[in-house]
């Protein structure tokens, strides 16, 4: 029987109960008003004529309308109704408006951004558009605002943060493009700036040895791979060493990261079942919910069908296939914008130019902050554009940039939809204002093609190629105020660097470099990829005569550590040297342990697999290495300035470091040890404790262990409880850094896709995460374990599941 104390508890915590049912009923509630809309009909004003919208079980979208603009109207709509908030992201992030929405702590990001005046960048650009691309803009802007118009309630991301939704404007279509150049473009020139520290900072053969051009992990798709500088220097390496590393907080400490960039590879037609080319696509970006793309498909008034992965905020197809040519892009890593360093007076007022001693200017911008008073900014200008900071020299620095020219954003990426062949799309790609990409494109007479998609400076006084240094000149900082450096404009279409059906009929790009001689200096040099991914994926392409769509699959799959196979064998290599002068009875503790290792990097599998201990064993020993040996260099340099980013000028050092270790030269042995197999051996055994620090045993931590995904909602931080539906699951993954199969736990392959123009049955797309970014939407993951596990998912969408119709509403006639 129950005490009166008791019937009182179990009456409060049925009360709780009831209370939580009622509360989530109401959370219920609210989310699901604010579905998008999948079935009916509605009459919406704006239409030339009536839209059929159909979607497949995983919520892929075909389109059906009369016109082009239609078309766009509708693809504002499906954005707007499952995307908004992504879009309203991204579009805040370029203009520096994120504290309008998300309060103060947005407030340093907006500061920093308001610099590039994004905004009044779109605005200008958009003057400069062409009639028809206007049309589509306004067709998209108000498909995206009738869209939000019928939502039955306002997103869950707006409730959650207790705002509301602004209209989208013409212009804000521009600033998402703005928001993948600062994804993908250094935007403050870190690179030159780094550069140049460096070479100030270092002895010339230090400098020049850190930064080699290029060398045995080099496979551009013409020209030769370049030399290593192997001169080893002359001042001790024990000379810049500081501090243990360990020890200073702000240091920088080496890791393998996966920099934003991409895959992409073609074959000719002649190497295809189809005598059409065929393209292959992965683009590597950070990975979050929902995915960057969102996946469509529309038919033009020519009957052609246009299908692939479009970005939410613009009415563009970004890659995929319009039945006559399939196009995929990698970031180019090439040369779009130039540190200038200005000769200014005392006060700073004015700075030094051809014409003389010029005022600088200033333009107000204002920040607008949830829940406090606006602030104002002043932004302060040069006729090369904006003032971004001082350099280590306290010299004031001006930044020209593609980005900042009208040239630099506009929607000439709409004309790769009725681009019949690969001379089209050359042609288009001249002209197109994106950030600058590596355009790979076949079409289905056979032909393939490789330039940049993007706009290209025509830069007049550096003479790259003249110069006697491993340099280009538009690689530092520079003083323009002589008037010998400028940049004329842009290259025209005729100028463009191109490589159009070599011999052997493959092309292969994966953010490495792929021209050599004119072609390089036109592209120019920024940071490219050490160019290991690139080379694995071009052997690949080289051991078959013929391919299908399931031999391209297998290429992005390819997680074998070709990178990583000399590394292995050094340590099981040291170990086994070790053990030679040691007396082989004692059995110490430490000699368990060793041998323990050794026998993991001999069953390590030669990939990036889940289950592999070897694998982790040899990426983590590598990364201590480069810490112990030219991470003092790293580390030495950012003691002297805060102007330097190591990750800009990092990604050559496995050059300088591989022949350190091979060479072991005597001066250059880090401090505090007498041989380098001392060095080496204790590298391996920290790197043991590393991975042990926290009691497991070593046979626990697996690859997959470390690369297990956390793609996450960006408000799931802020509401734990409802991780699990907003964030996708935590599988363990295989794949890595220095192989096509690029994966870490929040950054890879956000979309993977093969097609051949004309044989679009025959192709597979998938992507991480789904379609919606609601967590009540029937297919909010679904498409994702397609991704998870590389199933060849179809590339067109399949049969339909939902229907939606948009017709237009009729004028209301007889009042007055």
């Amino acid at each position: 029987m129950l005490t009166p104390l008791s019937k009182k508890a179990l009456i409060i915590v049925i009360g709780l109960f009831l209370l939580c049912v009622i509360l989530l009923s109401c959370v219920y509630f609210l989310l699901e008003r604010s579905l998008p809309l999948l079935d009916g009909e509605i009459s919406v004003e704006g239409l030339q004529s009536s839209i059929t919208i159909s979607r497949d079980v995983q919520g892929i979208a075909t389109i059906e309308s009369n016109s082009r603009k239609d078309s766009a109207f509708a693809l504002g709509f499906l954005h707007a109704q499952e995307r908004f908030f992504q879009m309203d992201m991204l579009r805040r992030n370029s203009g520096g408006e994120l504290s309008e929405l998300l309060g103060a702590r947005a407030l340093a990001h907006d500061k920093k951004i308001r610099i590039h005046q994004f905004r009044k960048r779109a605005q200008n650009a958009l003057k400069s558009m062409p009639d028809k691309h206007v049309e589509i803009l306004t067709a998209y802007k108000n498909g995206v605002n009738t869209g939000l118009n019928n939502l039955a309630a306002t997103s869950f991301e707006y409730l959650l943060l207790n705002a509301k939704t602004m209209p989208w404007k013409m212009e804000d279509s521009l600033m998402v493009l703005y928001s993948m150049y600062m994804d993908l473009q250094p935007i403050w020139g870190q690179s030159e700036r780094s550069m140049a520290v460096m070479r100030d900072l270092l002895p010339k053969d230090w400098f020049e040895f850190l930064l080699s051009p290029g060398g045995y992990w080099d496979a551009p798709i013409e020209g030769k791979a370049f030399t290593e500088n192997n001169t080893l220097p002359k001042r001790s390496l024990k000379s810049f060493e500081m501090t243990e590393f360990t020890k200073n907080e702000s240091a920088s400490v080496y890791r393998d990261k996966i920099h934003y960039g991409s895959n992409n590879w073609s074959v000719s037609g002649a190497l295809t079942q189809y005598g059409a080319g065929m393209v292959a696509n992965d683009m590597h970006l950070g990975l979050q919910v929902p995915n960057i793309w969102y996946r469509a498909s529309w038919y033009l008034p020519n009957g052609w069908r246009v299908t692939g992965a479009t970005l939410p905020g613009t009415p563009a197809l970004v890659a995929g296939s319009n039945e006559h040519i399939a196009w995929g892009f990698t970031n180019s890593q090439g040369d779009y914008s130039d540190v200038i360093v200005l000769q200014s007076n005392e006060d700073e007022s004015e700075y030094l130019t051809e014409h003389g001693w010029k005022k600088f200017s200033y333009q107000t911008e204002t920040i607008f902050i949830k829940e406090q008073e606006p602030q104002d900014i002043n932004i302060k200008h040069t006729q090369w554009g904006p003032v971004i900071g001082k350099n280590h020299k306290d010299q004031l620095l001006a930044l020209r940039w593609v980005a900042h020219d009208s040239e630099g954003a506009n929607m000439h990426l709409l004309e790769l939809e009725n681009a019949k062949d690969i001379n089209d799309a050359l042609n288009t790609a001249a002209v197109t204002g994106m950030p600058g990409q590596n355009l790979n494109v076949v079409d289905k007479r056979g032909d393939q093609a490789w330039s940049i998609m993007g706009r290209l400076p025509k830069r007049v006084g550096f003479d790259n190629l003249k110069s006697k240094q491993p340099f280009f000149a538009s690689q530092f900082p520079s003083d323009w105020s002589n008037g010998n450096k400028f940049w004329q404009g842009y290259l025209t279409p005729k100028e463009y660097p191109t490589v159009v059906n070599p011999i052997h009929g493959r092309i292969w790009t994966a953010n490495a470099r792929v021209a050599s001689s004119e072609n390089l200096q036109r592209v120019g040099v920024n940071n490219y990829a050490l160019g290991a991914r690139q080379k694995q994926i071009r052997d690949d392409l080289f051991e078959k005569e013929k391919f299908s769509e399931a031999d391209f699959l297998n290429i992005q799959l390819d997680d074998r550590a070709l990178f990583l196979q000399r590394w292995q064998k050094l340590m099981l290599s040291i170990i086994k040297k070790n053990a030679l002068v040691l007396d082989e009875t004692v059995q110490s503790d430490a000699n368990k342990k060793l041998a323990e290792v050794a026998l993991h990097l001999e069953n390590w599998q030669g990939r990036a697999t889940q289950s592999s201990v070897g694998y982790l064993l040899v990426k983590r020993f590598r990364e201590r290495v480069i810490n112990n040996t030219l991470g003092h260099i790293y580390r030495y340099i950012e003691t002297h300035t805060a102007d330097f980013w190591p990750s800009s000028v990092d990604n050559f050092i496995e050059y300088p470091v591989w022949q350190l270790v091979s060479e072991q030269p005597i001066r250059h042995l880090p401090e505090g040890f007498d041989h380098w197999q001392d060095f080496l051996i204790k590298q391996i055994e920290m790197t043991r404790l590393q991975l042990t620090k926290n009691g497991q045993p070593l046979y626990k931590h697996t690859w997959g262990q470390r690369n297990t995904l956390a793609i996450k909602h960006p408000l799931s931080a802020a509401l734990p409880f409802l991780s699990y539906w907003l964030d996708m699951p935590a599988e363990p993954m295989a794949g890595d850094t220095y192989m096509p199969r690029v994966q870490d736990r929040d950054t890879g392959a956000s979309e993977r896709f093969s097609v051949a123009p004309g044989h679009e049955d025959k192709g597979y797309f998938h992507m991480a995460t789904g379609q919606s970014a609601h967590p009540l939407s029937p297919y909010y993951k679904r498409g994702h374990d397609d991704w998870v596990e590389g199933r060849a998912s179809p590339f067109l969408p399949q049969k339909t599941r939902w229907t939606l119709s948009l017709t237009p509403k009729k004028a209301v006639s007889g009042a007055n």
